[in-house]
């Protein structure tokens, strides 16, 4: 289960080598088996699958080599079982942290596809049945032995990656949080690298951890890389969600200055991961190894900017268009394939003031800077479209192409250029109450 090998496998959850053990294999429910073998078929460069529609189509799956379905027919059947109910449990299903990993997968593969609004039932799947095995807790002491020690890392991975999910899907649908940090009383994961060893680890090695999320950045591991910063995109949706709160007056300064010092945090470790890559030339750090180090500062830099205009600027792009306030004014990647289920919304939201400034340009003039920056962030809208198509931007650049070629040709006048741009951005609004993505 390695994260490159599909757009929505974030992260390795499951140990390969138990999953594919000769005699002992890994216990694992016919739901998740199925589960990933859909969420696989979704982006399987295989000819059965080229035809539209043929990824959803069950005969293709019975096809594919090594799948079967008991009882698939009743011809299968004996003949004095025909008339008989069937049902798979006697007493009814137990659940357990395999089913927490299917609806996981359900809801990130179906929030990143066209009906985004589908995968709210999925993920509510989710987070109740987190908080039923209560996954958001660390086992009892009397269970911390090397014995149970892989499977309690299975349920941190898990736990964790619905964590980040969380802040994830928060963003895009323009929704609180589900999982509080008051309820994570869970040690941070391991590193991938000391996951793909965890048979080697003593039980020392396990033990040197924390509580919670870290806010630093680590390395280049999904966990090590993302969880820092998700856990500060979930303060900055707190933050939002107290400003605008109606009945809650309060002083939000120090939760800005906290949040503010947890960003620096988290830039200077990136700074830190980027000059420890660059002066590692020795031959234990591959060339592959070095690369992937650069590719998580590029994009973990334009992260964090776009984490800065989530705390400073409007969410919604209509109402950023309408303020006339000056907040504006303070203070190499061939394809976008990496993380790119999760980067889209951060492309998005990181475009809306470059929108602006292209607007601003019909009224103060061409800026050769300005018409350079939204160039790119068009090309790279483009780029991610044909890397993980979503719905959101197509429209996007279409808007941001109209409006930069307006704002070198003026053929428009100001009320039709509101109008237009009021009829493109209002099917995805991001103010109290609206539901951004999720449509």
């Amino acid at each position: 289960m390695a994260f490159t090998h599909s757009p929505y496998v974030l992260s390795p959850v499951l140990q390969k080598k138990w999953f594919l053990h000769p005699s002992r294999p890994r216990p694992t429910s016919p739901a998740l088996l199925a589960t990933m073998l859909w969420c696989v078929a979704r982006t399987a460069d295989s000819p059965i699958f080229h035809l539209p529609g043929s990824r959803r189509d069950m005969d293709n799956w019975r096809r594919v080599r090594g799948w079967q379905l008991e009882e698939d027919s009743a011809t299968s059947l004996d003949t004095d079982r025909l008339g008989k109910s069937r049902r798979t449990f006697s007493t009814g299903p137990t659940p357990c942290v395999d089913d927490v990993l299917t609806f996981l997968l359900l809801t990130i593969v179906i929030s990143g596809g066209e009906y985004k609004s589908d995968c709210i039932k999925w993920w509510n799947k989710t987070v109740g049945l987190i908080k039923h095995l209560r996954l958001h807790k660390e086992p009892s002491m009397s269970r911390q032995s090397q014995g149970f020690a892989e499977e309690h890392e299975e349920r941190r991975r898990v736990f964790w990656l619905a964590y980040t999910m969380d802040s994830h899907l928060a963003l895009s649908h323009n929704r609180p949080l589900d999982i509080l940090d008051a309820e994570c009383e869970v040690f941070n994961p391991l590193p991938d690298n000391l996951w793909q060893t965890f048979d080697t680890l003593g039980m020392e090695a396990l033990q040197l951890r924390t509580y919670g999320p870290p806010m630093t950045i680590s390395g280049t591991g999904f966990f090590e890389y993302s969880l820092p910063m998700m856990a500060i995109l979930g303060g900055i949706i707190d933050f939002r969600l107290r400003r605008y709160h109606p009945l809650l007056v309060s002083n939000d300064d120090a939760f800005l200055e906290l949040i503010k010092a947890n960003l620096t945090c988290c830039e200077r470790s990136i700074c830190e991961l980027s000059d420890t890559q660059s002066l590692s030339r020795s031959p234990s750090g591959t060339w592959l190894q070095r690369s992937t180090a650069k590719m998580v500062v590029a994009y973990a830099v334009h992260i964090i900017k776009v984490l800065y205009v989530l705390v400073y600027g409007n969410w919604d792009a209509i109402t950023m268009f309408e303020d006339d306030g000056d907040w504006i004014t303070s203070s190499s990647r061939p394809e976008l394939s990496f993380m790119s289920y999760l980067f889209g919304i951060y492309l998005l939201h990181g475009s809306f003031v470059l929108l602006l400034f292209a607007e601003r340009m019909s009224r103060v003039g061409p800026n050769p800077s300005v018409e350079e920056a939204c160039e790119v962030i068009i090309r790279a809208h483009e780029v991610a479209i044909v890397t993980l198509n979503t719905e959101f931007q197509p429209i996007f650049r279409k808007e941001f192409r109209s409006r930069l070629y307006n704002a070198r040709r003026s053929e428009l006048s100001e009320a039709e250029l509101e109008t237009l741009r009021k009829e493109v951005l209002s099917t995805y609004r991001s103010t109290m109450g609206r539901r951004g993505l999720c449509l």
